[in-house]
């Protein structure tokens, strides 16, 4: 039972982190990664954008610093992106508040890994008696 109770916590545990890092959402599911071949899949995703928010990746590469999490009424994106692409929606949220980038802090995976350790440390036998 203490071991599945542990794995329950080590499932809870890998859900947050992906809600947290906006892999996954409640209302909009898994988060896609690239968009349709279509152009006027670009265009709808363009007209139809609902929330903005922005966070810093941990990466050896400097060009992508950044994960954008778009939303929209009906899907949701998560991009790798540079400061211009974060610049760029700034300047549109002159526009429009919905463009308006908002910065997030997810909490970094290096500590659910911690979390994740300390919860397989449980101690789950017996007590042995003297």
């Amino acid at each position: 039972m203490k071991a599945f109770i542990k794995f329950l916590l080590l499932i809870v545990l890998v859900v947050f982190a992906f809600i947290n890092h906006r892999f996954y959402s409640f209302d909009k599911g898994l988060s896609k990664l690239k968009f349709e071949d279509s152009f006027s899949s670009y265009i709808k995703t363009a007209v139809d954008i609902q929330k903005v928010e922005y966070y810093t990746r941990i990466t050896n590469n400097y060009e992508y610093k950044y994960n954008v999490y778009i939303e929209t009424s009906e899907e949701a994106y998560l991009f790798k992106a540079t400061q211009d692409d974060i610049d760029g929606f700034k300047f549109l949220g002159i526009f429009s508040s919905k463009l308006q980038p908002q910065k997030v802090s997810p909490i970094p995976f290096y500590l659910y890994i911690i979390a994740g350790i300390v919860v397989l440390a449980i101690p789950t036998g017996k007590k042995k008696e003297a």
